[in-house]
């Protein structure tokens, strides 16, 4: 039995979710593979049918000039045919434990997928949190003694303070999580 060399590593998760994005997008716009293959050439990325073929298979790795090409011909992002399937959180090389909104910012730009990088997030995240309750206080507040036509309003206003005090508690738990050390957010 002859030993067959390998060169580099073999395709990870994030090759197959990237396979199955470009599948699933290229289908959901009603596009053949011929076509597919047509628009990365006059983009200047010349890829054979049989090339996009075998990419949709996970049998042909995607360098990342392929993957902004791509994306392009299909009218979406390089984040969205990276992003892993509803729920999933794994990708090759990146250690597990993140949660699925973390996993969502990372691959948008918005985190970095480091407890410093983390941290930020969701202090960002209460921040926000504390500000939209204290708008929507205000907003409240505005509409007492308006009348009637005020108290249409006024279940929106509950309902959107009572969203964000759970959106500020989802966000202190996850930062103390990541730092016990950190200084929860509360409402003002």
């Amino acid at each position: 039995m002859e030993n067959e060399r390998q060169r580099g590593n073999p395709p990870g998760l994030t090759n197959n979710y990237v396979a199955q994005n470009v599948r699933k997008v290229r289908q959901s716009i009603g596009m053949d593979l011929r076509s597919l293959s047509e628009k990365l050439t006059e983009a200047g990325r010349k890829l054979s049918v049989s090339g996009v073929s075998k990419i949709e298979l996970g049998d042909r790795r995607v360098d990342v000039d392929d993957l902004t090409a791509i994306a392009y011909a299909l009218g979406t992002t390089p984040a969205a045919l990276l992003a892993p399937p509803e729920g999933d959180t794994a990708f090759t090389g990146v250690p597990t434990g993140h949660t699925t909104e973390e996993v969502q910012a990372w691959l948008g730009g918005d985190a970095a997928l480091t407890q410093a990088g983390l941290v930020a997030y969701w202090q960002q995240q209460a921040q926000d949190a504390q500000f939209e309750i204290e708008a929507a206080k205000l907003k409240l507040e505005s509409l007492s003694g308006q009348g009637a036509a005020a108290d249409l309003f006024r279940p929106h206003y509950e309902e959107r303070i009572e969203r964000f005090r759970a959106r500020l508690q989802e966000s202190n738990l996850r930062l103390l999580e990541l730092d016990p050390a950190a200084r929860p957010f509360s409402e003002s």
